[in-house]
């Protein structure tokens, strides 16, 4: 039988864990608003026009299309993420190296794994405390994410959806960073064969290729399936 003692440590411990945790968040949000205002003032007018045209044409997408919400955000974290200039720079990796950028250690541990994130497609298996349990379609592992408010209220993440979305860990818990995009289940029989054999193609030219690296390039086009 557990005693009051052990009750109360344990109480205490998740009570710090949670109040941690709420300050990881807060750094997560605030380190994306300093990207975004980083990208804004660091890509001229011809960079912005040329990013615009790189993604438009990796999801085959119509330019009137980038007015929608969907799309802008999907565009907004693609760009700050994953879009590289012509001299192979993504805008993450500019703004680390930038001499005026002064982060905190917890922000640099933080920027360190969004560099490393990608975006991939996630099969939703099941409910947890905190959020929901994925399966990268591409691994075997269980990621269990926690929902920050805005996906708390949507009714989308049901047993057995589809997600295409990038994770990342957060203090002590994985989130979805950026938007995410739900994606048919028909639609993973297409998606699923086509990106595997382009890599195959890819690594064919590049033998280091690794996934990751390749999904940060092409990863962006499973939006091609979007319905």
């Amino acid at each position: 039988m557990q005693s009051e003692h052990e009750s109360e440590v344990l109480v205490d411990f998740f009570t710090e864990r949670e109040a941690k945790q709420q300050v990881f968040n807060e750094i997560h949000e605030n380190l994306m608003e300093k990207l975004r205002e980083y990208a804004c003032n660091a890509l001229n007018l011809r960079e912005k026009v040329r990013a615009k045209h790189i993604f438009r044409s990796k999801v085959n997408l119509p330019s009137e299309a980038l007015l929608t919400p969907f799309w802008e955000a999907q565009y907004g974290i693609w760009l700050l993420l994953e879009y590289q200039n012509i001299k192979g720079e993504r805008i993450i990796e500019k703004y680390l190296l930038d001499p005026d950028t002064d982060l905190s250690e917890q922000e640099l541990h933080l920027a360190a794994h969004w560099m490393a994130a990608y975006p991939s497609v996630y099969r939703v298996v099941e409910a947890w405390e905190e959020g929901y349990r994925l399966a990268d379609l591409w691994g075997e592992d269980m990621i269990d994410v926690a929902l920050g408010d805005r996906e708390q209220v949507r009714s989308e993440f049901m047993i057995g959806q589809y997600l295409f979305a990038r994770l990342v860990k957060v203090g002590f818990t994985h989130r979805i960073i950026g938007p995410y995009a739900l994606i048919n289940k028909e639609r993973i029989y297409e998606i699923k064969p086509n990106l595997e054999a382009s890599f195959e193609r890819s690594k064919e030219e590049n033998s280091q290729w690794s996934w990751r690296l390749f999904m940060q390039h092409h990863g962006i086009e499973v939006l091609r399936m979007y319905e």
